[in-house]
């Protein structure tokens, strides 16, 4: 059982601390989110909220998950990074697969892309990107950029790319982990063909019970359900142990800690917060670190 920790709307003068006290105490890696830009007017209904709404102040800081995940790779030795999720049709693969690789490089392999088709359609009309065909441009874009991480000289010809042969450089000396976000039934079946499902959510536990069975029945079909597999799973309620083991038996390999839920504040400050992580390490990785260890 591992421990991610997220790191959506921290202020910017946070994020080293924040990544060297994760470093630190046994986190498996941060969370990062992703949003270009938060429109004034926004008709797509937001699906985390019950009168699909966002809820987030349109100052809060969205920072490209990229550029900071090479940023905190330089201040830590150990922790991965992994967005939660990047809204990839909302851009192209080739510039996508650009920053991931080089990210991946500087870190030394510790970049994971979570990666989701998104619902905002403000977002993708400012980027030119079709919002009705995202899904299944997102399918393809992932092949698209398997094919640029090789770093071999490949073509493709697809639907909605098509290309003679190119290479790119730099890239990862070790395959980049690739999770689907999303709990509908197609985000889920997309899921099952990668590396893992990031339910970025955050769900109740309920919701987490109904989503995880709706996944394993999507790798069954898949052919899947026997490979390694990652599953992070983010709960809406306050961290309990109990949940977590009983998340674990059902496919769960990992879990988010959202700090509001820890700390009791939603603006912690930087001392709180990592005063708050470090008794998130004493009260539940540690706890379950010997649980595992003794099962």
């Amino acid at each position: 059982m591992k421990f991610w920790y997220a790191i959506a709307f921290a202020p910017m003068d946070h994020m080293m601390g924040i990544a060297k006290t994760a470093d630190e105490v046994g986190f498996e890696g941060l969370n990062l989110a992703h949003h270009i830009v938060t429109p004034e007017t926004i008709r797509s209904p937001y699906p985390y909220t019950d009168d699909n709404t966002i809820w987030w102040d349109p100052a809060a800081p969205f920072p490209d998950p990229w550029v900071l995940s090479a940023a905190l790779a330089a201040v830590t030795t150990r922790i991965k990074f992994c967005t939660s999720i990047f809204i990839l049709p909302s851009q192209d693969p080739f510039t996508v697969a650009k920053a991931v690789s080089t990210a991946a490089v500087i870190s030394g392999d510790r970049i994971v892309l979570g990666a989701g088709a998104g619902w905002m359609k403000e977002e993708f009309d400012l980027t030119g990107q079709d919002f009705a065909t995202r899904g299944r441009r997102m399918d393809e874009m992932l092949e698209v950029m398997a094919k640029l991480f090789s770093g071999k000289m490949l073509d493709h010809h697809g639907e909605f790319y098509d290309y003679e042969p190119v290479q790119m450089s730099p890239v990862a000396s070790k395959p980049i982990p690739i999770y689907a976000g999303g709990h509908s039934a197609p985000a889920l079946r997309r899921a099952a063909r990668v590396d893992g499902w990031f339910a970025a959510g955050p769900y109740t536990f309920d919701e987490s019970v109904v989503a995880l069975k709706g996944l394993a029945d999507a790798r069954a079909e898949a052919g899947t359900a026997d490979d390694p597999y990652e599953c992070i799973v983010g709960l809406i309620t306050p961290p309990n142990l109990d949940e977590f083991y009983a998340l674990e038996a059902l496919g769960a390999t990992a879990f988010t800690i959202v700090p509001g839920y820890y700390t009791g504040d939603p603006n912690p400050t930087l001392a709180q917060r990592q005063a708050s992580m470090e008794k998130f390490a004493r009260e539940i990785i540690e706890p379950a670190s010997a649980h595992r260890r003794t099962a």
